[in-house]
């Protein structure tokens, strides 16, 4: 048993210096949530999450390890692509952000107070639609394919969208808009691009962003990493890809050291899993 104890701080203290000390947690999430697109942190002990195209307007109420609590209708939405979630001290932003074919012009984001999502089982949203003042063509040319939409972040008084690039050829580059946080019709403004990477749409396409303070964490299905949002254009401050491959979707930031990540379940991937990911 002393050589066991011996073997094991050993290990401990070689994993450590080597950077090994990352850990991970799953749970299992319930059938409703197959098509999870979007996450993010109510309180301290509760989540909410949403599904994509083909769901209804619907918030889904969880607890920390992913059991849905309760179902919130969102009555004067409709759930044409629902993408992500963001939030500020009051309000929760679900954008209807997505645009695989980059053709859309009904493009929105529906606020509603957090407040009644946690007493209520239905609730009344504020609609804030908006185009993308740089698009001309619906849908543009193949080099254009810069125009549909995964991630979204509420930064002071603006939210800011996150484009999934679709280029061809690849370009590696994410576009970032902003828009107000009032409802009302807008066209959002580009704000700046960000270079993701050269590995191509599977690797260094955006699925999901969040924000905790100044630092800026982004999702691709195959990493996350984390940066400065004053400093887009430098190397990310942390950086970690997955071992395994599947359509991650969501991501919430509980603190600098814990992150909540999210996958739809696809039948050769698998995916379906809440993730707990200890840095």
């Amino acid at each position: 048993m002393f050589h066991l104890k011996i073997q094991l701080l050993f290990i401990a203290i070689v994993g450590s210096f080597f950077g090994f000390t990352q850990q991970w947690t799953t749970f299992k999430l319930d059938d409703k949530l197959n098509e999870i697109s979007g996450l993010e942190q109510l309180d301290e002990s509760t989540l909410v999450a949403i599904n994509d195209s083909g769901s209804g307007a619907e918030l889904h109420v969880l607890n920390m390890e992913g059991k849905i609590l309760k179902t919130v209708a969102v009555k004067n939405a409709t759930n044409i692509d629902w993408e992500d979630l963001a939030r500020d001290n009051d309000y929760l932003y679900i954008g209807d952000i997505g645009n695989n074919e980059n053709k859309r012009k009904n493009l929105c984001v529906y606020k509603v107070r957090i407040a009644d999502i946690l007493s209520k089982k239905e609730v009344v949203a504020q609609k804030i639609s908006f185009n993308y003042s740089n698009q001309n063509e619906f849908p543009p040319n193949k080099s254009q394919l810069n125009f549909d939409a995964e991630g979204m972040i509420v930064y002071k008084e603006s939210i800011y969208i996150f484009s999934k690039n679709r280029t061809e050829p690849w370009t590696g580059i994410s576009n970032i808009y902003t828009l107000p946080k009032q409802k009302g019709t807008y066209n959002a403004k580009k704000y700046s691009e960000l270079y993701v990477g050269e590995q191509g749409w599977w690797q260094d396409a955006i699925t999901g962003a969040d924000i905790l303070n100044d630092q800026l964490y982004v999702l691709t299905y195959g990493r996350i990493f984390q940066l400065n949002i004053a400093d887009l254009d430098r190397k990310p401050t942390f950086s970690h890809e997955f071992k395994r491959t599947t359509q991650k979707e969501a991501v919430v930031v509980i603190n600098h050291s814990t992150i909540l990540l999210a996958d739809e379940v696809k039948k050769i991937i698998g995916g379906g899993k809440l993730y707990k990911f200890e840095k």
